[in-house]
């Protein structure tokens, strides 16, 4: 606390370890809405996550997606920013959804890779693929 200036009598806690507190979910599950307006496909439905984020990390996310029960279209595989080797993340796509992490990001995406989520925000929007990784020939 000295050395960060931070006064003596300043309470803390430590959220990390859940000690203290009891969850009750106050809000109604949403994964079958989620899945029927992929079904419906009237929208586009972009899940995406920080690969380093610890809150909401991209492997429950990941689950949470798949758990759908939505027909994958295309199995995870990298995508890039550039089209070639400017790895930026892994992608799922499912029928009416997408699954995004972006590497190196934490809870604040655009924060942590800004760049990559220009790039994925412009592909999203425009309606393009998520571009490929290419490996470089040998």
């Amino acid at each position: 606390r000295q050395a960060l200036h931070v006064p003596a009598n300043a309470y803390f806690f430590s959220g990390d370890n859940g000690e203290g507190f009891d969850y009750e979910t106050t809000e109604q599950d949403l994964r079958g809405f989620y899945a029927r307006v992929a079904r419906e496909g009237a929208l586009r439905l972009l899940v995406f996550n920080g690969d380093t984020d610890p809150s909401v990390t991209s492997k429950a996310a990941e689950n949470w997606t798949a758990g759908l029960g939505l027909a994958q279209t295309e199995a995870w595989r990298a995508w890039t920013t550039d089209g070639r080797a400017a790895m930026a993340g892994y992608v799922t796509r499912y029928e009416g959804l997408d699954f995004l992490t972006l590497r190196g990001a934490g809870h604040m995406v655009p924060l942590y890779k800004p760049a990559a989520a220009f790039a994925m925000m412009s592909s999203w929007l425009a309606g393009l693929p998520w571009p490929p990784y290419l490996a470089p020939a040998p």
